[in-house]
């Protein structure tokens, strides 16, 4: 990752401040903004389909983890972005072009090697002037590592690390997701106590309460572990229907 502060707003308060409070403050407000409306990446359409699409990074080609991935498809969401790659900006230097002026992206904060929290952000190719060159960059180095590509996967419950965990899982591997409208309302609710909580200031938050940054950590995890769980089953059905079927003996006809 790299150590660079690509902060693009003026803001009073301090480095540490800014890292600590600000970015995930931001990203409760723009994911309240999207529940309210009912506009989410992570909700069904009218058919309980959730229409759950990775964003790759440019640098290695996985897909974003839970923290970067939700904030950066509310803004795909929002700016109507066709791709799914993301890019810093010495990426974008390094590809050959540059980002249209007045562009900002999404920020997002990472420990460096220092032990410190940093800013960085990231932004798609239609904010550059050649979005061409961003991905033919990226075009061999997407990592979709998984043989669950068309397999089914329903959301079974409201609470959100299980519900976000199910979306991480369909979001890494190409798995259809799908999900009833009341587990949809119920965990909206439940996810609304997390979100309003962050928009607390620091001093009145309950700190019993986990942060939505918690909750998309543990989400990721919970999605690794969906992953691994449909992968050896996979393979175990595989196996399966490949062996050969043991030779039943005759029976014997006794009188």
């Amino acid at each position: 990752m790299e150590n660079e502060n690509t902060n693009p707003f003026e803001t009073p308060v301090s480095k540490s401040e800014f890292s600590g409070f600000w970015i995930p403050s931001h990203n409760a407000k723009v994911m309240k903004a999207g529940l309210d409306a009912n506009k989410a990446p992570f909700l069904p359409d009218q058919n309980g389909k959730v229409k759950a699409e990775p964003v790759y990074t440019l640098s290695q080609g996985y897909c974003l983890p839970a923290s970067r991935l939700i904030p950066v498809q509310f803004e795909k969401m929002k700016k109507g972005y066709e791709s799914n790659i993301v890019a810093t900006r010495n990426q974008i230097n390094e590809a050959g072009t540059e980002l249209k002026d007045g562009e900002k992206g999404v920020l997002y904060n990472f420990k460096g090697k220092d032990e410190n929290f940093h800013t960085a952000a990231v932004f798609f190719p239609e904010q550059t002037e050649n979005p061409g060159v961003i991905m033919e960059m990226a075009k061999d180095k997407i990592n979709q590592p998984t043989n669950l590509k068309g397999l089914s996967l329903t959301i079974e419950s409201a609470e959100p690390v299980e519900y976000l965990g199910s979306y991480i899982a369909a979001c890494k591997s190409g798995m259809n997701l799908s999900v009833s409208p009341e587990i949809a309302e119920d965990f909206k609710k439940n996810i609304m106590v997390n979100v309003n909580n962050d928009l607390k200031k620091a001093e009145n938050r309950d700190k019993s309460i986990d942060s939505v940054g918690n909750i998309l950590f543990n989400a990721d995890r919970r999605g690794t572990e969906i992953l691994k769980t449909f992968a050896f089953e996979q393979n175990q059905n595989q196996n399966s229907s490949m062996a050969p079927k043991k030779q039943e003996p005759e029976m014997e006809m006794i009188f």
